[in-house]
C-alpha cells in the first residue's frame, strides 16, 4: 500500500515537473519572438508584441500628425490665426531608424530569464524618434499659402507726424502700423524645426520674419520734431501794448511755425513784421485819432505824447520768448519813455483847447466843469501852438518861465509838450478873440489866473490835453452864429487861425529856462500841414 502511494506521488511530481518544464519552454520560445511583459518604449506598452509590431505602432503615430503654423492674419495684422497646416503626406514625412532601435532593445532581453523577470516593475525605454521629410515640398507648400503671397499681404507703415491739429494746437506722432508681409527665409527655419520635433503647432510671430516699419513710434528724431513744434505752438504772449490788449496764441503761432528740412522753424521775419505793424497800430505816440469836439464836430489829430516801442529790440525778445514756449504777460520794449505811460486814450477827463475859437473846455469824469477863453501862440511871430493829443507831464506852482526874450512868473504851470503848457497870465487883461494873431504867447496856453488855479486842482501827470483848430470854412461856431441871425447860409468862409503859418520855434519856457523846440502847427486841409490820408486812424473821442 505504501509502495503504491509512493509511486503515485512520484508520478504526480514527474507530471508537475514536466508541465512546469513545458510552460517554461513555452515561455522561452514565446519571448524569443515578443517583448517581455512590462516593457515600454517611448510610452508604448510593448508586452507580448513583436519588434515589428512595436515599430509599426511607433511609426503609425505619424498618421494623425498635423503641424499648424500660426501668425498674423494676412488681412488684419492685429489678429493671430492659423496660416496653414502641414501633414505627413504634404512633405513625405516618415520616421528613420525606429526598427533599429526597437531591435536593439529587444536584443537586450534574455528569453531564458523570462520567468525571473515576470512580475517585475516595467522596463522603460525611450529614444529620439528621427524623421525625415522633403524640405523642398515643405517650402513649396508653405509659400503657397496666402500669408506668403505679396498680393494678399501688406507692408508695415512708418510712424509719421500728423498735420497741424487745430483742436489740439499741436502736432502728434502717428504710430507705425504692423504689416503682414513675411520674409520666407526667416520663417521657414522655425517651421522646419517644429516639423523635426513633431510639434503640433508653431507660431512664427516671434521669429522676426515680418517686415517692420523703418520709422517707429519711438523714433527719437520724429518725437523731437513734434516736441520742438509743440513748444513753439504752445507759446502764448498776452500783450498790453500801451493800453491795447491782444494775445499772440495758437492761431498766430501756427502761421509762423513750419517744418523745413526736418526741423521746426519759426518764421522770424514774420515775427519782426508783426512787431513793426503792432508799433504802427498800437503806439499812441505818432498815431492819428478822430476827436469829437464840444461844438459837435470831428477833427483828426496826431498823438504826440506817450511811449514809443522799440521794434528793433522787441522783435528779438518776442522771438526768444516764442522759442522758449513762454506763456506770459508782456509790454513792448520802450524806445522813448514819456513822463507818463499814456496810451492815447483821451477818455472822459481831458482839457479841450479850441485854437480856432480860442476857447477851452475842461472835462472831468464826463462832466464839463469849466470853460474859458485863452490866448495861444502868436501866429505873426511864428509861435503858433502845435495841435495834437498830449498828456500833462507834471505840474508846478510859482514858476519862472524863461526864454530868449522873456522871463515870466506864473502861479500855475502845467506843461504837456516839451516847453508848451497851460499857465496863468496875470499880465493880460483880456483873453480870446483874435489876440493870438498879433499878440499871442510864445506857444503856451495863457489862462486867467482863476481858471488856471481851478484847472490845476484837477489835473495830474498824464491828464489828456487835446489841442486843435478847425479846417478853413468848417468852424462850427460860425455856422451856429449864421443860424442865430437867420442868414440861412451854409457856413461862413471864416479865416482859420494860423492857417499856413510856419512851425513854432519855441514856447514860454520849461523848467529852468530851456526853450521848447517843436514842429509847427499842423493843419488838416493840406495847407502847410501833415498829410493824414495815409495814416491809420485809431479811435474816436
Amino acid at each position: 500500500m505504501k509502495k503504491k502511494l509512493l509511486i503515485g506521488c512520484i508520478s504526480i511530481l514527474v507530471i508537475a515537473l514536466l508541465s512546469a518544464a513545458g510552460v517554461y519552454y513555452y515561455g522561452v520560445c514565446r519571448y524569443r519572438e515578443v517583448f517581455l511583459p512590462g516593457v515600454r518604449i517611448n510610452g508604448i506598452d510593448c508586452s507580448g508584441l513583436t519588434p515589428a509590431r512595436v515599430t509599426q505602432l511607433l511609426d503609425g503615430r505619424l498618421a494623425g500628425f498635423r503641424l499648424e503654423v500660426r501668425g498674423r492674419d494676412p488681412k488684419d495684422p492685429t489678429r493671430n490665426t492659423v496660416l496653414g497646416v502641414l501633414t505627413p503626406e504634404d512633405v513625405s514625412l516618415q520616421k528613420v531608424d525606429t526598427a533599429l532601435y526597437v531591435s536593439q532593445v529587444f536584443a537586450k532581453q534574455d528569453p531564458y530569464r523570462w520567468i525571473l523577470d515576470y512580475g517585475r516593475s516595467a522596463a522603460e525605454y525611450s529614444f529620439e524618434e528621427f524623421t525625415e521629410y522633403d524640405h523642398g515640398k515643405l517650402e513649396a507648400v508653405v509659400k503657397s499659402w496666402d500669408a506668403f503671397d505679396r498680393k494678399a499681404t501688406s507692408e508695415p507703415k512708418n510712424a509719421y507726424l500728423s498735420d497741424y491739429l487745430p483742436e489740439e494746437n499741436a502736432y502728434r506722432v502717428i504710430p507705425d502700423t504692423l504689416g503682414t508681409r513675411i520674409v520666407a527665409r526667416k520663417a521657414l527655419p522655425a517651421i522646419e524645426e517644429a516639423m523635426d520635433r513633431l510639434e503640433n503647432s508653431v507660431d512664427i510671430e516671434g521669429t522676426g520674419c515680418y517686415n517692420v516699419a523703418m520709422v517707429r513710434a519711438d523714433d527719437a528724431k520724429l518725437n523731437k520734431l513734434a516736441a520742438d513744434l509743440n513748444l513753439l505752438l504752445g507759446a502764448t504772449i498776452r500783450y498790453n501794448w500801451y493800453g491795447a490788449k491782444f494775445t499772440i496764441g495758437a492761431e498766430q503761432m501756427h502761421e509762423w511755425v513750419s517744418i523745413q528740412n526736418g526741423q521746426a522753424v519759426l518764421d522770424e521775419e514774420a515775427v519782426t513784421t508783426f512787431v513793426k505793424d503792432a508799433k504802427k497800430k498800437y503806439d499812441p505816440n505818432g498815431n492819428h485819432y478822430v476827436f469829437h469836439t464840444s461844438l459837435d464836430a470831428e477833427v483828426m489829430l496826431k498823438c504826440k505824447s506817450g511811449w514809443q516801442s522799440d521794434e528793433e529790440k522787441e522783435a528779438p525778445e518776442l522771438i526768444a520768448l516764442i522759442k522758449e514756449g513762454a506763456v506770459t504777460d508782456r509790454r513792448p520794449v520802450a524806445k522813448s519813455k514819456d513822463y507818463v505811460f499814456f496810451d492815447g486814450n483821451v477818455g472822459d477827463s481831458y482839457a479841450e483847447i479850441d485854437l480856432t475859437n480860442q476857447h477851452m473846455y475842461f472835462y472831468y469824469q464826463g462832466e464839463l466843469v469849466l470853460d474859458s477863453d485863452f490866448v495861444s501862440g502868436d501866429v505873426q511871430t511864428g509861435h503858433s501852438t502845435p495841435e495834437g493829443i498830449y498828456a500833462v507831464t507834471y505840474k508846478q506852482t510859482n514858476r519862472i518861465l524863461r526864454g530868449p526874450d522873456y522871463e515870466s512868473f506864473v502861479y500855475y504851470w502845467m506843461p504837456f509838450y516839451g516847453g508848451y503848457g497851460m499857465h496863468d497870465a496875470t499880465w493880460r487883461r483880456s483873453f480870446g478873440g483874435k489876440i493870438y494873431l498879433t499878440n499871442g504867447s510864445h506857444g503856451c496856453i495863457n489862462l486867467p489866473k482863476k481858471v488856471a488855479s481851478e484847472i490845476y486842482s484837477y489835473v495830474e501827470t498824464g491828464y489828456p490835453v487835446v489841442v486843435y483848430h478847425y479846417p478853413k470854412g468848417e468852424n462850427p461856431k460860425d455856422r451856429i452864429v449864421e443860424v442865430q441871425i437867420g442868414s440861412g447860409g451854409d457856413g461862413a468862409d471864416g479865416g482859420l487861425a494860423g492857417d499856413g503859418t510856419q512851425g513854432a520855434e519855441g514856447a514860454d519856457g520849461q523848467g529852468d529856462g530851456t526853450e521848447g523846440s517843436q514842429d509847427g502847427q499842423t493843419t488838416v486841409d493840406g495847407e502847410g500841414g501833415e498829410n493824414f490820408e495815409e495814416e491809420e486812424i485809431r479811435g474816436r473821442y
